[in-house]
């Protein structure tokens, strides 16, 4: 079970193709995205909503589930100051 859970309205999925770093010169692989709506309740108790974009293994997955709430098993990291989130591999889980 993971520590940290995403949820929120599943808003797009899409598939960036491979890349090539303009300085190293370093090939990126193609990867799969997911941007999903979530609710964040803040201290002050109102609400701001926050779209995040989750890398993620398996788009057929999330695909389906489109306009749809779930809850999506996350780990998060540090970068640039910001907190980023990544899909573990697992698959979205629908919310009634």
């Amino acid at each position: 079970m993971s520590m940290l859970t995403l949820n929120g309205l599943i808003h797009s999925v899409f598939s960036k193709p491979e890349s090539k770093d303009k300085e190293t010169g370093e090939i990126r692989p193609a990867t799969n995205h997911a941007q999903i709506l979530c609710d964040n309740v803040l201290e002050s108790g109102e609400i701001r909503s926050d779209l995040v974009t989750l890398k993620i293994h398996d788009l057929d997955a999330f695909r389906g589930l489109v306009h749809q709430t779930v809850r999506v098993p996350v780990g998060a990291f540090v970068a640039q100051g910001k907190v980023q989130y990544y899909s573990l591999k697992t698959e979205p889980t629908p919310l009634h």
